[in-house]
């Protein structure tokens, strides 16, 4: 075993047995403490900013996860064939499915219809899957995107996926030959080494196991993209045509957020008053209005002199969870995009914060890595590591331990000027079951 790997393993396993991953929150970020209500106005205003400057945008899409967990009900119903709300539903509304003209034997029995579609689809990357059709034309998540994201910005619009390596092939032949799309792959070099209960390292033979350590891993992806305006969305949040409107103006109102803050931010640090700064942060709340009073021109330098990002905020419907909040970060707040994983439900102060949440993070984001004077940043030097997450798994039917990195929306962008905005739930339509591709 080699000195560095020797160094890695002692580093994640202090990080999942040593430390406390968890964060404080302070409060939730709601409409008026920490999120923007655009009103028709405003809308028009952002949207007049996108059209006149015309910036080249670019999109950051992860779609390296598999979509297994899509059939995981269906595989459950193999085993065992017990009649569930969510069998009933499916086999009453199957031949709805996108994915229903492609099955060879679609009048066969139950169990081999469900065999033949998990057999067919649940090893595919989701983006691959099926997900809506049109008069007998089937799109997959991945042709959905580029269509709608070349029509509605632009043909020149560059698209970045992230992909698994050994799906690129069938990938490229499903968007077809299509100049603005790129891929890339996660660094397996950031895998994470697994621990047991014992606090041992986890072998397969002489072979460490080792895990992906999370969407974090991809901010070195990001930070190799050649370009500065990048929206950055998930690969199963994709609406039909017919419905995506919604989409094109929430893109070009962030987008205009975007560049009418960074050119006021400039416009402020080349002359700056704390009455303007007051006036920038009712505007664009990105300092927690307690600190105002406290903060320099030096300190605004270090405003100036980070990557940003304008991040969509869909009301909650359901049970409150992870999403926008004030946290204490050791050197003063900030406003971060928290995962339910990171916050500490048995402290009873923190579990309150999170019940009066009333928004969430649909991963709607449009950023710039660039500084207010256009310069490109390294994104790596904005990434809190403190931000890790600890995750718990089976292993050959034991529980396994491991560091995933500081998430990509996260801790990898811990350090980020970060502006919350309310968009309506008509741009969030995520598939995480089969069922939901109704």
């Amino acid at each position: 075993m080699s000195i560095e790997t020797k160094k890695a393993i002692l580093s994640e396993r202090n990080q999942v047995f040593e430390h406390d991953f968890k964060v404080q929150l302070i409060e939730s970020c709601s409409i008026d403490t920490g999120i923007i209500r655009l009103n028709k106005e405003q809308q028009l205003e952002f949207i007049g900013v996108y059209e006149k400057n015309k910036e080249m945008v670019s999109f950051f899409i992860p779609s390296s996860g598999s979509g297994s967990r899509m059939f995981a009900f269906l595989y459950k119903w193999l085993e065992n064939e017990v009649e569930t709300e969510e069998i009933k539903s499916f086999f009453e509304k199957v031949e709805s499915f996108p994915f229903f003209c492609e099955l060879s034997s679609p009048k066969s029995s139950k169990r081999k219809l469900i065999e033949e579609i998990v057999a067919k689809f649940a090893h595919l990357p989701k983006g691959l899957i099926p997900f809506h059709s049109y008069d007998g034309k089937i799109n997959t998540a991945f042709q959905e995107h580029v269509q709608q994201i070349s029509q509605f910005l632009g043909q020149d619009t560059k698209i970045h996926f992230t992909i698994q390596k050994e799906f690129e092939n069938e990938i490229r032949k499903n968007v077809g030959d299509v100049s603005n799309i790129s891929f890339s792959y996660q660094n397996d070099e950031t895998d994470a080494y697994c621990f047991d209960e014992n606090q041992n390292v986890v072998k397969d033979g002489n072979n460490f196991i080792r895990r992906p350590a999370g969407h974090g891993a991809l901010l070195e992806n990001l930070n190799s993209m050649d370009a500065d305006i990048v929206v950055l969305k998930n690969i199963d949040n994709v609406q039909r045509y017919s419905k995506s409107l919604p989409f094109k103006t929430v893109s070009q109102q962030l987008i205009g957020v975007l560049i009418s803050f960074k050119k006021e931010l400039k416009k402020l640090f080349n002359d700056f008053s704390t009455e303007g700064l007051r006036g920038l942060n009712n505007r664009f709340p990105f300092i927690h209005p307690s600190e105002i009073e406290n903060v320099s021109k030096k300190d605004l330098a270090l405003f100036a002199n980070r990557p940003s990002r304008i991040c969509g905020m869909v009301k909650n419907e359901g049970e409150p969870g992870g999403g926008p909040f004030w946290i204490n970060g050791g050197e003063g707040l900030s406003n971060q995009i928290i995962e339910k994983a990171q916050i500490n439900f048995e402290n009873d102060e923190q579990r309150e914060i999170v019940q009066k949440s009333s928004h969430f993070n649909p991963v709607f984001i449009v950023l710039s890595k660039s500084d207010v004077d256009s310069n490109t940043l390294d994104l790596m030097k904005y990434r809190d590591d403190t931000k890790f997450f600890v995750v718990e798994k089976n292993h050959k039917g034991k529980k396994i331990f491991y560091r995933e990195l500081p998430g990509l929306w996260n801790g990898s962008m811990s350090n980020w000027n970060t502006i919350f905005v309310e968009i309506p739930l008509q741009v969030f339509t995520p598939v995480k079951s089969v069922l939901d591709l109704l």
